[in-house]
């Protein structure tokens, strides 16, 4: 089986409870969604099979900390994970960590043995422009993580609206056992995606705090403000 990839790249992990920690990236080509905000630009990819991406990654030192599956959209690939990761798994020890848009609940299914730790992506509507409201399908998908390591992650810019801070909450009341929650303040990518101010992400903060005991994160990209990957 074959898959798409963009590129593959050390570096440090720019977002959330992680940020800091360095990880080996591999983005796959493709997205399922297209969100206004959205800020990776992928033009071209190389084409590999499950042996010759493992070949690839063992090509890099073993000074990093977790491999990132993101994207684009990595469950795109799922049947292609489900054969590479049990590969990955018998020659290196790191923790597996996938970046998802938590759209596709019966594609991580196929690979929920395999990973560790999942940063979901909760769409905001208002955020992303999407005329699709995607709460069903982020239900469905954490219900399918189980004890898997979780982080819930939601972009915020100046059109995020109350109402979807409010299915937010609701959605993380949901939520069994431990996991991280980050509101990420939008990376403007033109001059139609502005940022949230100070005032409107203090708000949402003590509201998710007021409705489900939670204490969000409020990080934006820091791998943006050091200006690498």
């Amino acid at each position: 089986m074959k898959s798409k990839i963009s590129e593959i790249f050390l570096s440090y992990q720019g977002e959330g409870p992680f940020v800091g920690s360095r990880q080996l990236f591999v983005r796959f080509y493709g997205c399922n969604m297209e969100c206004k905000y959205c800020d990776t630009f992928l033009e071209s990819y190389k084409t590999f099979t499950e042996k010759s991406l493992l070949s690839k990654i063992l090509d890099f030192e073993d000074d990093y900390n977790e491999l990132v599956l993101t994207g684009g959209e990595p469950l795109l690939f799922a049947d292609f994970l489900k054969g590479f990761l049990p590969l990955f798994g018998k020659h290196r020890e790191h923790r597996v960590y996938l970046e998802t848009n938590g759209t596709l609940p019966c594609e991580f299914e196929k690979i929920q043995d395999f990973v560790d730790i999942v940063a979901m992506d909760v769409k905001l509507p208002s955020s992303t422009g999407s005329e699709e409201p995607l709460w069903d399908r982020h239900e469905r998908f954490i219900s399918s993580v189980g004890g898997k390591e979780l982080i819930i992650k939601s972009v915020v810019s100046d059109a995020s609206d109350i109402e979807d801070i409010k299915q937010l909450a609701s959605l993380i009341k949901k939520i069994d056992g431990d996991f991280s929650v980050v509101l990420q303040p939008v990376t403007p990518v033109n001059e139609d995606i502005k940022e949230a101010d100070e005032e409107m992400l203090s708000f949402f903060k003590g509201y998710i705090k007021s409705e489900t005991g939670k204490e969000a994160m409020v990080m934006g990209q820091m791998h943006k403000c050091l200006g690498i990957k």
